[in-house]
């Protein structure tokens, strides 16, 4: 069975520019062992419940958490508001993935910015397994 996970796209595309238009990233673990540059990227977190962020240097501040920098918690993944929850597909380790926002041959924030202005409410992650697909949605469903 496949895990929805739904991200709000406005939300989304706010972690997405700023990573789009920082000049310094965040390197992912492999990244940073091959001695790669972080191109920008949308930065998957499962640890403290499921979340994303932005890659970019100097990080995107939450204006709640002073020292914090800003995330958007997948719809019912925040567990200050929906408690500690597991699934099988994120498996037991935390992990950080990164979705690049400008590789090629489709850039994904340009989808995300016409998404946006098409009216899509959501980018949803869909997990099995060892595997993860990334979509756009008007709606929020399974």
């Amino acid at each position: 069975m496949a895990l929805h996970l739904h991200f709000d796209l406005s939300d989304t595309l706010r972690l997405a520019e700023h990573a789009d238009s920082s000049t310094a990233h965040a390197p992912s673990l492999t990244e940073h062992e091959d001695d790669l540059t972080c191109p920008g990227a949308l930065v998957w977190v499962h640890d403290h419940g499921v979340y994303l962020m932005s890659s970019g240097l100097p990080r995107l501040e939450d204006p709640n958490r002073p020292d914090s920098s800003l995330v958007v918690y997948a719809h019912g993944w925040n567990p200050d508001l929906d408690g500690h929850r597991r699934d099988a597909d994120l498996g037991g380790d935390d992990f950080a993935e990164h979705l690049h926002l400008t590789e090629q041959p489709t850039p994904l924030i340009g989808v995300l910015r016409a998404a946006q202005a098409g009216g899509y409410r959501w980018l949803q992650l869909t997990v099995t397994g060892d595997t993860y697909e990334v979509r756009l949605s008007r709606t929020r469903q399974p």
